[in-house]
């Protein structure tokens, strides 16, 4: 069973997300949801001193605390739940990502985005794997868990967290099984997991492992908006 927790101080906000949770169990009778609706900061916080629930739908503006603040507390005690931000300002998109949060709501809520939100924390995802050979030696590679590519004349170094892959391919032809549109070219050589950028300024994008790489001029914008589509 998923246990989500909705707190929203604006009774209709809050009505509406149990509302649409509501229809998506309709829609997923397989998945076993049960929603609490929570008005106040201290009424989810006193909630979870006892008990953590697998979902959080936070607004962002709550009572004398706001949802990052929320969220916070939230981490301080439960870091496996997933945090869900709806808000009608997208002023916190950093605070956010910092707290690892898997969606960013903006109001008016769409049933499609939040459908799309629910899919994401309820619905098991496939693991998508890219298989190498180095050095005679056969691997299976978690796509997602992927950093970032670089071009080494004719092989590619393949960075995971965990540790990096020598082999001999096209960047042409590892992006084409690779198959995900949150990878994207930084240049020729470079071949980056969007979802596994730290930062970015207008002349530095730095990944999760503290690897640094210039920003190609005149592309900050469009990389730093698809960092934020592929975050949240």
């Amino acid at each position: 069973m998923y246990q989500i927790a909705i707190c929203d101080d604006e009774k209709s906000s809050a009505s509406e997300a149990a509302e649409l949770i509501e229809k998506y169990k309709r829609m997923h009778p397989a998945i076993n949801i049960k929603a609490d609706v929570f008005y106040s900061s201290l009424e989810l916080l006193g909630a979870i001193e006892n008990s953590a629930y697998d979902i959080y739908f936070l607004d962002i503006y709550v009572d004398s605390m706001n949802g990052i603040e929320i969220a916070e507390a939230i981490r301080k005690k439960d870091k496996s739940g997933k945090i869900i931000f709806m808000t009608s300002s997208n002023a916190f998109y950093k605070e956010a990502f910092r707290i690892h949060a898997v969606h960013y709501l903006e109001k008016p809520i769409f049933e499609e985005d939040f459908f799309d939100a629910m899919d994401r924390v309820c619905s098991e995802e496939k693991i998508h794997f890219l298989t190498v050979k180095e050095s005679g030696e056969v691997s299976k590679i978690n796509v997602d868990n992927i950093l970032y590519i670089e071009s080494e004349d004719h092989y590619k170094r393949i960075v995971t967290p965990e540790k990096s892959y020598f082999v001999r391919s096209t960047m042409q032809a590892l992006t084409d099984e690779i198959g995900c549109e949150y990878f994207y070219s930084l240049g020729m050589k470079t071949l980056i997991n969007l979802k596994k950028v730290l930062r970015i300024s207008k002349d530095l994008l730095v990944m999760e492992n503290g690897t640094e790489f210039s920003v190609p001029r005149g592309t900050y914008r469009v990389v730093s908006d698809l960092m934020v589509k592929y975050t949240f």
